[in-house]
């Protein structure tokens, strides 16, 4: 009996032993998570009530020959970079003002116009679309492509509404989208003007697929999460999600992350190797890159003919077809080597495909534009300076006005000026 006692004691003494070891353990968890806690709050708030100051790599570009609005503008460009849900293209960015960044409710940036007065009637209509090169990353509102290209216009005696429907990280096949959403208002240009290849090239190497927007996979865990019907998924993922938020969590990450301890590879990374991997057996990837691109081009052709404009599509240069790079531009194209084989590879095949025996009508590859430029032009592997957008431009217009020559539509609107 009294074995059996000493037993029951012992073990109820282990009992208070362990929970005692709990209790304190927890007391030292709560402690350190409040702790966590208190310190990113007081972090997040010094951040908050003090001026932002841009942390873009790219304030350093040495195309930027005058810096004295750079780093304003870079503080602009993140303030700006909020987005908002659109229906059909997925994002839009929200409005905003600026002194050179200002973006409409609709997500459309400004754009240079040079009769402010003029109604829009008795002006040429154009839309231009792309990712963020013709959104204008890196540069000014007036100096985007699409102001630029408003300006060569004028000096060429065209009074145009250039409307830039350009948006960050649009592939095609969402510019086609946007296109045919503005026509499904009413809203129809005299010219439809489209600058690609990056996020097309860019998108298919990140996904190993075709045709995608970038970061889908993102978008398709959201939806797969809303699928469930398991209680105990929903659960778990509320579980995971409450447990992601800790403090003390997001403190040991961030530690593993310096540590270099943990850190999920890039898919692109994962699936394309290292630095100098071969491109060999990737071939069908590339032409699947253009075969998306010409399907989209026809499309786009057959809304012209339905509707009654003109289109002209580019396809635009990298930093990778540029021959004499400075030590800046050099570097940048060392940041983005391992994508170099892939994109040039696209970019070859769009040299031969059936949309380039149309180069003089429709499509145009601008590819080599600064092939032998010795001066700086791209602040990082695909963004230019103003001055790049600028001869990007002079080109376009150029393009156009030889359309209106040729007795268009826009030689119709260009003859309504007084």
């Amino acid at each position: 009996m009294k074995d059996k006692l000493g037993k029951t004691k012992g073990a109820l003494t282990r009992v208070k032993e362990a929970w005692l070891i709990l209790g304190v353990t927890f007391v030292l968890l709560l402690a350190l998570e409040t702790t966590l806690s208190l310190a990113y709050a007081v972090r997040n708030w010094v951040r908050a009530s003090t001026p932002p100051v841009p942390q873009d790599w790219r304030v350093q570009a040495d195309a930027y020959s005058d810096t004295s609005w750079v780093h304003q503008y870079y503080s602009e460009f993140e303030e700006s970079s909020a987005t908002r849900w659109s229906s059909y293209v997925y994002w839009r960015r929200k409005s905003y003002e600026g002194q050179y960044i200002n973006v409409d409710p609709n997500g459309i940036r400004r754009t240079w116009r040079a009769d402010k007065d003029r109604r829009a009637g008795d002006r040429l209509s154009v839309f231009v679309f792309g990712g963020s090169t013709m959104w204008g990353v890196g540069v000014r509102d007036d100096a985007t492509i699409a102001s630029f290209l408003a300006r060569k216009l004028k000096e060429k005696g065209i009074e145009a509404e250039v409307t830039n429907f350009g948006e960050s990280g649009y592939v095609s096949t969402q510019e086609v989208i946007a296109l045919i959403r503005e026509l499904q208002r009413g809203n129809v240009p005299d010219l439809a003007i489209f600058y690609d290849g990056v996020n097309d090239v860019y998108s298919a190497y990140q996904q190993r697929a075709a045709g995608l927007p970038h970061n889908e996979y993102n978008r398709v865990n959201e939806f797969n999460l809303t699928q469930s019907r398991s209680y105990r998924s929903l659960r778990a993922v509320f579980l995971r999600r409450t447990v992601e938020r800790l403090a003390m969590v997001r403190f040991s990450r961030g530690l593993l992350r310096r540590l270099g301890v943990g850190v999920r590879p890039d898919a692109a990374v994962t699936y394309w190797g290292a630095r100098d991997n071969a491109i060999a057996g990737k071939e069908d990837l590339f032409r699947e890159v253009l075969t998306v691109y010409e399907g989209n081009a026809r499309i786009v052709k057959a809304l012209a003919d339905a509707y009654g404009f003109k289109t002209l599509l580019y396809w635009q240069p990298t930093i990778f077809h540029k021959k004499h790079l400075t030590a800046y531009e050099e570097t940048q194209r060392k940041s983005v080597e391992a994508l170099q084989p892939f994109c040039q590879a696209v970019y070859g095949i769009a040299c031969r495909t059936d949309l380039a025996a149309e180069r003089e009508t429709v499509f145009h590859d601008l590819s080599g534009t600064f092939a032998e430029v010795s001066q700086p032009v791209f602040i990082d592997w695909c963004h230019l300076s103003e001055w790049g957008n600028e001869v990007i431009a002079e080109r376009m217009a150029a393009d156009a006005a030889r359309l209106s020559d040729a007795g268009s539509v826009i030689s119709r609107n260009a003859s309504k000026q007084p």
